[in-house]
């Protein structure tokens, strides 16, 4: 069952004179807060719950601390029509996240009631269940570095104040407190707020069987919303896990087949250098038979020529000196056959040379060709792991995107401090998501990284703040903070 808020415009605003009578003073109630802290969480004891904080204990020492120099201010008095312009404020939230409210409509309330005149300020709680814990928090402002609400409790020239407090659809409850210098109520010259007396036991019995009744139905409500949400988590956690096994199992099986395709092509590559080796050793191995046959033949021939020299020359011992012109001839001739065989035979040797020279260029442009359809089937190998890499990352970062989405939680405050109409009203919206990096995607240097990003919507503009918190690879500890404007 959810808890009851206790608190009541009455209570509110005793509270809030109780603390202006006597800043200092109120500083117990503050102090005692800060026994209730664990890191950023803070559980109180009389409510039996716990708070998720955004700056811890801090903002309630610093409270203390402004405390003790504020002195006491006068009592500001109820207004019907402050507190009829803080209701409708707050019935115009009543569904929001943010708590956002147009200007003009703002004005528009006003001049409903009537008008006012020197400082006007308002300021709005979430989440409140007692007079005091509304209180301190417009004190604390935790997450607003300006702790701009203290100006409506404890701003000067402050005389009237106005408070509407209620259940709120997204956090429970909402406190909506409206302070001024004075306000001319066109209705009711007197403006003053009378409260009603509590209701009989009776009435009060009947009220509490209906909240009861509410509260239990928003809590079965919240549990039904929780475990459809827990189920969508884990169906959208098995379906990551999937995806992650069926990306790892076509990795394997791509490197399985490209071990494989290598294999085959440096298989292919060293049975072609051997058949190309093999038909070298052929070529030369023909080549020198055929010069030692051509070797041999010239032995023969020059052996022949020695036995028919020899015999001529024994014939021409024999016969007469007449026939030695006729066998100087006949030798001379024989010379010029064997030189004309020599020249044939270099002819033929350079012939076989181009040849070979000829037959190593075209080899030489065939492997070149073949080394350049390799080179262009690799890089389009390369392109396609590229394009199929950025699609995977492009999934990837639209899962994350739907994750982080889920993840965010919304706090809203606003206040105004200024007399000027026109920027009465100042509004932060926080939603905060964190995520930590994986590793593959941790750049060079950094051992492990946290990421959490932080909108804030300020003067009708959206700003992103991402903060990166990283441990170094030498244990040291480093921070990166980013902002941009969403609305550029």
């Amino acid at each position: 069952m959810s808890l009851k808020a206790t608190a009541n415009i009455k209570e509110i605003i005793e509270e809030i004179n109780k603390l202006r009578a006597d800043p200092p003073e109120y500083t117990k109630k503050v102090e005692e807060y800060t026994h209730y802290f664990t890191g950023n969480i803070i559980k109180l004891p009389n409510l039996n719950i716990k708070i998720q904080t955004q700056e811890g204990v801090a903002p309630y020492t610093e409270t203390i601390e402004y405390l003790k120099t504020k002195e006491k201010a006068k009592v500001l008095v109820p207004s019907k029509a402050l507190c009829g312009i803080a209701k409708e404020i707050a019935e115009s939230v009543i569904d929001s996240e943010t708590g956002e409210i147009d200007e003009e409509y703002h004005e528009k309330i006003i001049e409903k009631y009537g008008s006012f005149e020197g400082k006007f300020t308002r300021a709005m709680d979430f989440g409140g269940f007692t007079s005091e814990q509304v209180v301190i928090n417009f004190l604390v402002c935790d997450g607003d570095p300006d702790r701009s609400q203290r100006e409506p409790l404890l701003g000067d020239g402050l005389n009237k104040i106005g408070v509407a407090f209620g259940k709120h659809n997204v956090y429970s409850t909402i406190c909506v407190l409206v302070t001024c210098t004075k306000f001319n109520n066109k209705d009711d010259p007197d403006d003053i707020m009378i409260f009603e007396e509590n209701p009989t036991e009776e009435a009060q019995k009947v009220e509490e069987k209906q909240e009861n009744s509410e509260q239990e139905k928003l809590e079965k409500e919240r549990i039904e919303r929780e475990k459809a949400e827990q189920e969508k988590e884990r169906i959208e956690r098995e379906k990551a896990e999937q995806e992650k096994e069926r990306i790892e199992r076509e990795k394997a099986e791509q490197e399985k087949e490209r071990i494989e395709r290598e294999k085959a092509e440096q298989e292919k590559e060293r049975i072609e250098r051997e058949k190309a080796e093999q038909a070298k050793l052929e070529k030369e191995r023909a080549e020198k038979e055929r010069l030692e046959q051509e070797r041999l033949e010239q032995k023969r021939a020059e052996q022949e020529r020695l036995e028919r020299e020899k015999a001529e020359k024994e014939k021409l011992e024999k016969e007469v000196l007449e026939q030695h012109e006729k066998d100087k001839r006949a030798l001379e001739e024989e010379k010029e056959k064997l030189e004309r065989e020599r020249l044939k035979i270099e002819e033929e040797k350079k012939n076989l040379e181009k040849r070979r020279l000829e037959m190593e260029e075209e080899k030489r442009k065939e492997e070149e060709e073949k080394r350049k359809a390799e080179e262009r089937k690799k890089e389009e190998e390369k392109r396609k792991k590229e394009e199929k890499k950025k699609e995977e990352e492009k999934k990837k970062e639209e899962e994350k995107k739907k994750k982080e989405l889920n993840k965010k939680k919304y706090q809203a405050v606003s206040t105004t401090n200024t007399i000027d109409r026109a920027n009465i009203f100042k509004l932060k919206k926080k939603i905060q998501s964190y995520e930590t990096v994986p590793k593959d995607q941790l750049p060079e240097g950094v051992a492990s990284m946290t990421k959490s990003d932080t909108i804030v919507i300020e003067g009708g503009k959206r700003y992103k703040k991402i903060i990166y918190n990283k441990v170094m690879l030498d244990g040291s500890k480093k921070t990166e903070e980013v902002k941009q404007c969403l609305d550029n």
